[in-house]
């Protein structure tokens, strides 16, 4: 399916702990949405934002590769945040406008090495969806590691788990130092070397805290990952976006 805009519907909702949502969408006209495992879509809430525009927000889509035309995403409220208050409480059956899928954080069609995925925080549903992607094609093998503060942050460790292919080595850092700590970012890169010690590994794909996973892909270059094989989606804190 060509990138673009189109109507979606709630098809199915329901409570992810206290402050999450999972939402199963579907097109209103039934097409494909024609994505790759770590794509995402932007989905328009309809909620206007002071200044005139509209507020869109970025969701990864967490369902496998094999089912097309209904895809699951994960959305946590963020304090008053508009898109993320409307997607929490959005009535089943309601229809809402999306654009894409988008995104290159995903692994090359064919690809049959080993493969990493370091997700921080929300960055999970980024992972699960590439993981889902690589079982629908019988060909990667993928090891997962997952930085997270606590378990009931955004999903648990076990909405994961039950998500993930038997095959795939899931490591959990629990208890990983908040969002804006000082160590967090040479926090994450020690786990990310250590694991890339227990390689070779042909991907590497990290999605979250750009303020962690920045500074992870220099580390892994600095330990001889193979050049631009070391793929980023920055979820918050882009460093990029400020230096624009």
């Amino acid at each position: 399916m060509a990138q673009g805009s189109a109507k979606i519907r709630i098809a199915h909702a329901e409570p992810l702990g206290q402050g999450a949502r999972l939402l199963r969408l579907e097109r209103v006209d039934g097409a494909e949405l024609g994505f790759a495992g770590g794509q995402y879509v932007i989905i328009n809430t309809g909620i206007t934002l002071p200044g005139g525009k509209l507020a869109k927000r970025a969701y990864s889509l967490i369902s496998s590769d094999a089912e097309q035309r209904a895809v699951e995403i994960a959305v946590k409220r963020i304090g008053a945040g508009p898109g993320s208050n409307v997607l929490n409480d959005v009535a089943v059956g309601a229809e809402l406008e999306w654009s894409g899928p988008w995104g290159k954080l995903r692994l090359p069609p064919g690809f049959s090495g080993r493969a990493l995925a370091i997700a921080t925080d929300t960055g999970i549903t980024a992972a699960l969806g590439i993981a889902r992607g690589a079982a629908a094609a019988g060909a990667a093998q993928l090891d997962l590691l997952w930085l997270v503060e606590s378990d009931d942050y955004f999903v648990s460790e076990a909405f994961v788990r039950e998500r993930l292919p038997p095959a795939l080595r899931l490591t959990v850092a629990g208890g990983f130092l908040p969002v804006g700590h000082p160590e967090r970012a040479e926090r994450a890169c020690a786990l990310a070397a250590d694991r890339l010690a227990a390689g070779p590994y042909d991907a590497v794909l990290c999605a979250g805290d750009g303020a962690v996973i920045y500074p992870v892909r220099d580390r892994l270059a600095a330990l001889g990952a193979p050049e631009g094989s070391v793929l980023l989606e920055s979820f918050f804190n882009n460093p990029m976006k400020k230096s624009l």
